[in-house]
């Protein structure tokens, strides 16, 4: 690297981007992750991702920094600062905020749930219903009520072809009786700010491939609950797992509620994923997540954690991913 001092190429930065001179790194961070994908940036991000690293030792970053350089000798040298702050065994140090280090190890707990759990509330599961097929029956088994909502939106995607069809619709009004069953057509994107549900619920859980936009969350009188695939706080945003396991972390989901902010609703619960058969219990074990977060969640179970804290992370670089993969063996 050049010997320019790290305020000097942030302000070039702030000031090729278009910034407040008031900017943090953080907002700078996600300023470059959002433009890098549209545009090339000028040769003074990577410059300042690889210097803001080696200060905060953030390795988000470094992972920035990847999707960034193109200097052969730059990565080279920002490869071995990388190493150099990996553990005996090859784990990257933990450099956050102390109050987290406790989403490194969490264990998690089992609640047997009962139909008294959910008192009298509206439940609603809104999303791709195939998803929801095991918890519907596993729901309706306990005695109680609850809709199915498919939010139809055509991405073009594979899962649309395969799972969003006329057969599979047929299947799931056989499955879910045509009283529990509703379809909302989403034509573009604009349409999603608009969506009116067939009535407000209490508890809802989603599996929706989309941004939700608050006026959804608004029609939800308890909250709608996510499945995260990471440990909150601290993990929010994309590769979570991949990054837990990049720190060495235990595995898990963390069900919580949906806000604005992104992950940094109130949290339910967490469940332990087994390294060696992650997507089995990603997958798998669904059904009993979504059933035990909407029951929490009916009976006020909230856990008394702070989930505004924490760090955004953006989506693993392929060099990182490839690491985590030889570590984990």
């Amino acid at each position: 690297m050049e010997k320019v001092d790290h305020t000097s190429v942030k302000e070039q930065v702030i000031q090729k981007l278009g910034l407040k001179l008031s900017v943090t790194d953080e907002e700078i961070l996600r300023k470059i992750h959002f433009k890098r994908a549209k545009q090339t940036l000028p040769t003074c991000c990577a410059s300042y991702l690889h210097r803001t690293f080696l200060k905060t030792k953030d390795v988000r970053f470094f992972n920035e920094f990847l999707w960034v350089s193109e200097n052969e000798e730059n990565s080279r040298q920002a490869i071995r600062d990388f190493k150099s702050q990996l553990n005996e065994k090859g784990y990257y140090t933990y450099c956050y905020d102390t109050d987290l280090r406790t989403c490194l190890n969490i264990d998690a707990e089992t609640k047997k749930v009962v139909k008294n759990d959910f008192g009298t509330h509206t439940l609603c599961l809104i999303g791709s219903p195939f998803h929801f097929v095991f918890a519907y029956k596993k729901l309706r088994n306990l005695g109680l009520r609850v809709d199915v909502i498919n939010v139809k939106y055509n991405s073009g995607g594979l899962q649309d072809l395969l799972f969003n069809n006329p057969i599979m619709n047929l299947f799931y009004r056989l499955v879910f009786g045509r009283k529990n069953y509703f379809e909302i057509d989403i034509k573009n994107k604009k349409e999603l700010k608009a969506i009116t549900l067939p009535k407000n619920y209490d508890v809802g859980f989603h599996k929706l491939g989309f941004i939700i936009p608050q006026n959804l969350i608004d029609q939800f009188n308890k909250g709608l609950i996510n499945d995260h695939w990471g440990a909150l706080p601290l993990f929010k945003g994309r590769s979570t797992l991949e990054y837990s396991k990049l720190f060495g972390a235990k595995l898990v989901v963390t069900n919580h509620l949906i806000k604005a902010e992104i992950d940094s609703g109130d949290i339910l619960c967490f469940t332990p994923l087994h390294p060696k058969r992650l997507k089995r219990d990603i997958y798998i074990g669904l059904t009993t997540r979504i059933v035990r977060a909407m029951a929490l969640l009916a009976s006020d179970s909230i856990l008394p954690l702070d989930n505004t804290k924490g760090k955004l992370f953006y989506e693993m670089h392929p060099y990182l991913v490839d690491y985590v993969k030889r570590i984990a063996r």
